[in-house]
């Protein structure tokens, strides 16, 4: 068998790796996914730009109108009922969003420690291979004993 004949995995098409965004997004609740979507409008700069540009026409149309007057009571109680709404809303979203962190730092940590078993075993066939071939092993060694040292200093 030849390096031709042998299939190329991307590192997308690997085994061992996961698709952290897909299984967190897998495990939410519908209430939760519906959670996220609105924290992630409301935290756009356009849900800002609309806000700012709500209050301005309620404020010129209250006035105008004298539908809602100064000190413009109906457009503060709208506000803070919002206001409590989304309160709740970006703590269920900030909630997600620490779930989603610690579900990446558990794969990056196995996907760490596959690597560093990985290494492990390539310097060992390494040292095998240059103890056949007969070249000086010790250099390897020290090289390898002086990059570990490197790392953990």
């Amino acid at each position: 068998m030849t390096t031709a004949d042998v299939p190329l995995i991307t590192p997308s098409d690997h085994p061992l790796l996961h698709n952290v965004n897909q299984d967190h997004l897998d495990q939410l609740s519908p209430i939760e996914k519906f959670c996220k979507r609105i924290a992630d409008a409301t935290g756009a700069p356009i849900a800002l730009m609309l806000a700012i540009l709500l209050q301005f026409i309620w404020i010129i149309v209250g006035t105008l109108t004298h539908f809602d007057p100064y000190p413009f009571a109906f457009l503060l109680t709208i506000s803070n009922i919002v206001q409590l709404i989304l309160i709740f809303i970006i703590a269920v979203a900030q909630k997600q969003s620490s779930q989603h962190a610690e579900l990446r730092a558990q794969h990056d940590h196995e996907a760490i420690s596959r690597l560093l078993y990985h290494q492990e075993v390539q310097e060992r066939i390494l040292i095998a291979i240059a103890t056949k071939t007969e070249l000086d092993v010790e250099a390897i060694k020290g090289a390898v004993l002086q990059l570990a040292q490197e790392d953990s200093g």
